[in-house]
């Protein structure tokens, strides 16, 4: 029998990642004819990775952009385009008479799928099948058995919880953009649990209570309590907590705990009496496969086995219908909005209503970056274009109302895709710098990247630049009032480290300065509040031992500290102020504030109480603990006279909005335990 010629429509991340590495062992069995993409360059990628897995018939493989172009070359597809268009692309592909194996969720409305379910059920129709390849999991397959054959007793809750930031990466925002995804985490992470919990649990569900923090966007973070006919279901899903990746199904004779991650690592089954059964790995009983790469060898092994007549699908139409109907049940039902006052909090300054026009933000995807774009977002008439290094590290973004959301990826030492990025713009915010990589290669960012976007800026037509630095640019041995007039740090060609970056390419800023251009530079001081990286998680994971060293009380340095919300009215003046063109401006709360209540707020937010303890096994650096001891107090007369700004939340307030944040974020440790 020859092979099934094959198809894969749709040729990104997901494609790449697991159906194209699956091909390769099925010489004689499946073989690839056709790579279709709307983006050719995501067909040759995809063709290049086959060939290098040494793929057969690599040369003879056809590259088109719609399957109506290759419809004579295959028999059968794997479907991995946008959610929202599945449905149309399988009725074609249906109708042309191919069979197709479809990645889930099988589409993002009940009626579609209704009706592909009936398409599908034509006694002449090709086959349709669902890609739930979870069902090899070995670990999954084994909770089926147990619950099966009665070891459990009766089920009666299953608590499951899976969420980590991010970490696929996606080649285009279409998995963060509701158009194309129909949905979040929910559509994405939730398709595979639903389809597994009525798989274990039987089709008798419906959705009892469901929250999400979307805000016009797709969701980041949701639960949902489910009822499988007497079986209570919790389930917590995030792309942006650290939530772990775990099951428990606990029944009235055993409880059975599995990662539901690939591999599932340690599992446990212990009886309601305490006895532990298992404790391990679960070996993989055929179908269930435990390698990444043959689950889905073994997927499409049974496509063709199923396409030949030899064999049943795995997963099929209708169980792809049922957990669409779940999922559009949670969207459509109750939907309860997740409180996030940290993120939906508004100005009270007026600030954001005179801003208009296109507003680019390098820098999206971080701390400062991400809550301009917020702000931007939830509360001027701006277009906000997001300019990130990589999609994945924006997913915090999506949430936001995406009608005037244009994200653009662009490294800050591509000029031409920083241009790209700014064409039409009237502002940029400049957030980015050199934070990860060799000394060498945070320097190339931070310098050079300042270079380029300048000189993309003033290439796009961009009337103004808002650059982001740091009160770290002065000397360091300054005491007393700091302002805008005071002694640099020592330029230092020796030292190409954060302080000495920020100094060079505010120069660079302050140069760029002119008639085809106007630059404006923030001096901030230390910035802390939700999502903050050095100033707040640093702070609240660090070892325990290094309070004891600490300052505590009121008499230590002074803290120029600013709330992240104080240092984006500063951003969005700045974006708009004719007198702040050309100048810089030290930004900050006049609230008096010094280190030792600043460690102590963490201290509260850590839980520790007071400073005893033992100092940590590696010692808090001298230079760190110099920089507590500094007395140099900025003042922020110039922000307060030409921009208009005063910090609005006093110290107590951000961090109560940072402790809220954190516990949500579960970066506080009562929320960890």
């Amino acid at each position: 029998m020859p092979p099934v010629r094959l198809a894969i429509v749709g040729c990104g991340a997901a494609a790449r990642g697991c159906h194209v590495p699956a091909l390769p062992p099925l010489k004689g069995d499946v073989r690839l004819t056709a790579l279709i993409d709307r983006d050719p360059r995501q067909a040759r990628a995809a063709l290049d990775l086959y060939r290098e897995l040494g793929g057969t018939g690599a040369d003879q493989v056809v590259i088109a952009t719609d399957p109506a172009e290759a419809a004579d070359t295959f028999d059968a597809a794997v479907v991995v385009v946008p959610h929202t268009s599945h449905a149309r692309t399988v009725e074609s592909l249906l109708a042309a008479g191919k069979h197709v194996l479809l990645e889930k969720p099988m589409t993002t409305s009940v009626e579609d799928a209704r009706r592909l379910v009936a398409l599908a059920a034509d006694d002449f129709a090709p086959l349709l099948a669902m890609a739930h390849p979870r069902r090899l999991f070995p670990a999954y397959a084994w909770v089926k058995r147990l619950i099966e054959s009665g070891d459990l007793g009766d089920v009666v809750r299953v608590d499951w919880s899976e969420g980590h930031p991010y970490a696929w990466e996606p080649v285009s925002w279409s998995m963060f953009d509701r158009r194309l995804a129909g949905g979040g985490v929910l559509t994405d992470t939730a398709s595979h649990v639903f389809d597994t919990l009525l798989w274990w649990l039987g089709p008798d569900a419906r959705v009892v209570r469901y929250e999400d923090d979307s805000l016009g966007g797709v969701e980041t973070d949701a639960t949902a309590h489910l009822r499988f006919g007497g079986v209570d279901v919790h389930c917590a899903f995030s792309r942006l907590r650290d939530l772990g990746i775990s099951c428990t199904v606990t029944g009235t004779k055993a409880t059975v705990t599995i990662g539901t991650d690939f591999p599932a690592g340690e599992c446990t089954l212990v009886t309601a009496d305490g006895v532990e059964l298992h404790r391990g790995d679960v070996a993989a009983v055929a179908p269930a496969q435990d390698e990444w790469e043959l689950l889905f060898t073994e997927q499409l092994a049974n496509f063709a086995a199923a396409v030949r007549g030899t064999a049943a699908a795995h997963s099929g139409p209708e169980d792809g219908l049922r957990v669409v109907e779940l999922i559009q049940e949670c969207y459509g039902g109750a939907r309860e909005e997740t409180p996030q006052p940290w993120t939906t909090r508004r100005a009270a300054t007026g600030v954001e209503d005179a801003l208009t026009g296109t507003v680019a933000v390098t820098g999206a995807s971080g701390f400062i970056g991400g809550r301009v774009v917020e702000r931007l977002a939830l509360g001027t008439r701006a277009t906000v274009r997001p300019v990130v290094r990589g999609f994945g590290r924006a997913a915090r973004l999506s949430v936001l109302p995406q009608e005037r959301l244009e994200f653009h990826r662009a490294d800050l030492l591509d000029p031409d895709g920083l241009r790209a990025a700014f064409e039409g713009c009237d502002t940029v915010v400049h957030c980015a710098f050199g934070s990860a990589g060799e000394e060498a290669d945070r320097w190339a960012a931070s310098v050079e990247g300042t270079a380029n976007v300048l000189a993309a800026a003033r290439a796009a037509g961009v009337r103004r630049v808002v650059h982001l630095s740091t009160v770290d640019v002065y000397d360091p041995a300054l005491a007393g009032e700091l302002t805008e007039e005071s002694p640099g740090r020592p330029a230092d060609p020796a030292d190409r480290e954060y302080e000495q970056q920020k100094l060079a390419a505010e120069q660079l800023v302050l140069d760029a300065h002119g008639p085809e251009l106007e630059t404006v530079v923030l001096q901030p001081g230390v910035v802390y509040g939700p999502w903050g990286g050095q100033w707040t998680t640093a702070q609240l994971g660090r070892a325990e031992g290094d309070f004891a060293v600490l300052p505590t009380g009121e008499d230590a340095g002074v803290c120029n500290a600013v709330y992240i919300d104080d240092l984006v009215d500063a951003v969005l003046l700045a974006a708009g102020k004719e007198a702040a063109a050309g100048r810089r401006f030290l930004v900050g709360n006049g609230e008096p504030l010094g280190w030792g209540r600043f460690f102590d707020a963490i201290r509260a937010l850590r839980g520790l109480g007071g400073p005893a303890g033992r100092p940590a096994g590696n010692p808090v650096p001298d230079w760190e603990l110099e920089l507590y001891r500094s007395t140099a107090r900025a003042r922020y007369d110039k922000a307060e006279r030409l921009l208009g700004f005063t910090a609005r939340t006093p110290f107590a307030t951000g961090v109560e909005l940072t402790g809220q944040w954190a516990v949500w974020a579960r970066q506080a440790p009562e929320a960890r335990s």
